[in-house]
């Protein structure tokens, strides 16, 4: 099975602090899951994201980011969520993706 990582922002998201953010991103997460199994484009992927990646309190942004572009590196296509744009770590995955030749989708290009 293919893989499809999903990039969505957390930083550039609204809220008082990083765990509130965070907690925003994971409900984004676990829709965007739901939706996109459903869609037939997406039929052959399975799903994921940092969430899914063994990161805990303690991780660094650095360490997360390092983890996700390697996720990306691991996948075969990158999903970018609405919003994206305006994040660096969503950039940082998206140029990764460019870079390697991943299948990238654009929530605003669907």
């Amino acid at each position: 099975m293919k893989r499809l990582y999903i990039a969505t922002p957390i930083n550039s998201l609204k809220g008082d602090d990083l765990a509130e953010k965070k907690r925003k991103a994971q409900r984004r997460i676990k829709i965007l899951k739901t939706v996109l199994a459903d869609e037939e484009a997406f039929k052959d992927y399975e799903l994921f994201s940092t969430f899914d990646l063994p990161h805990d309190d303690e991780t660094t942004e650095a360490r997360a980011l390092g983890d996700c572009v390697t996720a990306v590196l691991n996948c075969d296509a990158i999903y970018m969520d609405h919003g994206w744009q305006s994040s660096k770590g969503c950039n940082l995955e998206y140029r990764a993706a460019k870079i390697y030749g991943k299948t990238i989708f654009e929530h605003d290009k669907l």
